[in-house]
């Protein structure tokens, strides 16, 4: 084969991979958003949105599956369904043809990190957490919302950590550990949907919303004052009810309680303190609110399953390849 014969199949493989690619499943991008990687099977991308910005009132419909990492607090309402205070403790779930209306908590706009998926992947994924009366509809996600266990959070933030330090890294291995890591969320979302209730048959209307808008309201507080020594007495007397009651509705609605709700704010938050490195751990610890440099350790390391120390270490490549090594990253532990 001629040299020129080889060049011109090297360019029209190239050609064909790049339609393949475009063409495979649509991701619509608004203006202020950033493909970091995409395939024909995913795509992973960043958000970042100013409160005064137009996108920012909401979007949709979705042209494709998405699952949205929160980096910032902010409200969002998803058609046919309940406001809900996204944090960067939770994940958002957006089927084809979602539209949503978007709040701001706070002035920070909205951050978030995302991962598209053909549907066809998606389906295959989902498979053992979808009903199979929505198996082959667009509506694969059963719920918008869910709780994301802090290991998977991890997993998530160094993926796109990755990214961002080094475009070059090979594609099989991104989609594999996205794989990896949708599976996880939605294996964790499967596990919060279907846990056992509190019987709500004797509950009116009224009720029930009441408590979806005192768990709102309390988290609303913790996402603006993380870093500070708030007490359960003061969250109950912003939001109007009793320290009890507060507990009991807050643990039976987002299944967190109070205080490990704050924690992961805070342990989440650290991420990226890290990685920015322009504070050492002991002013990290402080800045967050937790007591001593040692407590923030512990618990950085019972919570992720590696210390801030190995965070820094093996950030970006290397903390992947770590991870995606690790048996435990994927479990969808609460």
């Amino acid at each position: 084969m001629s040299e020129n014969a080889s060049g011109n199949m090297a360019r029209a493989a190239m050609a064909s991979r790049k339609r393949d690619v475009g063409g495979a499943f649509a991701i619509n991008l608004t203006p202020v958003e950033r493909i970091l990687q995409r395939s024909s099977l995913i795509g992973i991308g960043e958000f970042r949105c100013p409160v005064e910005h137009p996108q920012f009132l909401g979007g949709g419909p979705q042209t494709c599956p998405y699952i949205v990492f929160p980096r910032t607090s902010v409200r969002l309402t998803q058609e046919h369904w309940r406001s809900e205070i996204c944090t960067p403790n939770l994940v958002s779930l957006h089927n084809v043809g979602d539209t949503y209306d978007r709040h701001p908590v706070s002035v920070e706009g909205d951050q978030s990190d995302w991962i598209a998926v053909s549907p066809e992947l998606l389906r295959e994924i989902a498979a053992p957490y979808v009903d199979s009366r929505h198996a082959e509809t667009n509506q694969i996600f059963r719920q918008p919302f869910a709780p994301m266990a802090p290991k998977i959070y991890l997993a998530q933030r160094s993926l796109f950590m990755a990214t961002q330090d080094n475009s070059e890294l090979p594609i099989l291995a991104i989609e594999e550990y996205v794989i990896h890591l949708v599976e996880a969320v939605l294996q964790s979302a499967s596990r919060f949907w279907d846990r056992p209730r509190q019987s709500t048959k004797k509950m009116n209307a009224a009720s029930m919303r009441r408590q979806w808008t005192i768990a709102a309201e309390a988290k609303t507080i913790m996402a603006l004052q993380y870093w500070e020594p708030l007490s359960v007495a003061q969250i109950a007397q912003h939001v109007h009810c009793s320290p009890g009651y507060l507990c009991r509705t807050f643990k039976r609605v987002t299944g967190f309680t109070l205080h490990g709700y704050l924690q992961q704010l805070r342990l989440r938050a650290s991420l990226q303190l890290l990685a920015d490195s322009w504070m050492d751990f002991a002013g990290i610890a402080e800045h967050l609110g937790f007591a001593t440099h040692s407590h923030f350790t512990d618990v950085f390391r019972r919570q992720f399953g590696i210390t801030p120390t190995e965070f820094t270490q093996r950030r970006s490549t290397r903390l992947l390849q770590t991870l995606s090594r690790m048996p435990s990253i994927f479990q969808a532990t609460a």
